[in-house]
């Protein structure tokens, strides 16, 4: 009786860790003869990421716009929209099929959203904030560089 029970533990450990590996690392991928990896979700899912960076994006050119003309007070009202508390309300299913690397860049440039706020109101200058800002359009590049994303219904 006792060896079943380790045995069941043993199986039951497994099947838990193989979820966890599926839903916290691995993602939803697929194998393309492009060189980025292609992140399958579905259509909605797409157009939310896709949303969500072209937000990113316009952010960045409103603090550099800001910062570059001296007006770094308002960064702070910039960025917020996009910190962390963007991810708040992201869903769990889509972010289960996100790769790891993927979820991390996505937190981190949020935070560097946060960050960038916390500098202007600290009393950053324009040019570090801007300095900031490029260190953080690394992890866009990168992403940009490594991932695509790709709608269920394009697979077909």
């Amino acid at each position: 009786m006792k060896k079943a029970s380790y045995v069941l533990n043993i199986v039951l450990i497994a099947v838990l860790g193989f979820f966890a590996y599926k839903f916290i690392y691995d993602g939803n991928v697929a194998t393309e003869s492009e060189d980025r990896i292609a992140v399958v979700l579905t259509a909605a899912e797409k157009a939310g990421v896709l949303a969500e960076m072209r937000g990113l994006l316009e952010t960045s050119q409103a603090v550099i716009l800001a910062a570059s003309s001296d007006d770094v007070a308002s960064i702070p009202d910039i960025v917020r929209p996009f910190g962390m508390a963007a991810t708040a309300n992201e869903s769990i299913t889509m972010m289960a099929k996100l790769p790891f690397e993927l979820k991390t860049m996505g937190h981190d440039a949020h935070r560097a959203m946060d960050d960038i706020g916390a500098m202007a109101e600290n009393g950053a200058s324009g040019s570090e904030i801007i300095e900031t800002l490029a260190g953080a359009m690394t992890l866009c590049v990168t992403c940009h560089a490594t991932y695509r994303f790709v709608a269920e219904e394009e697979m077909n």
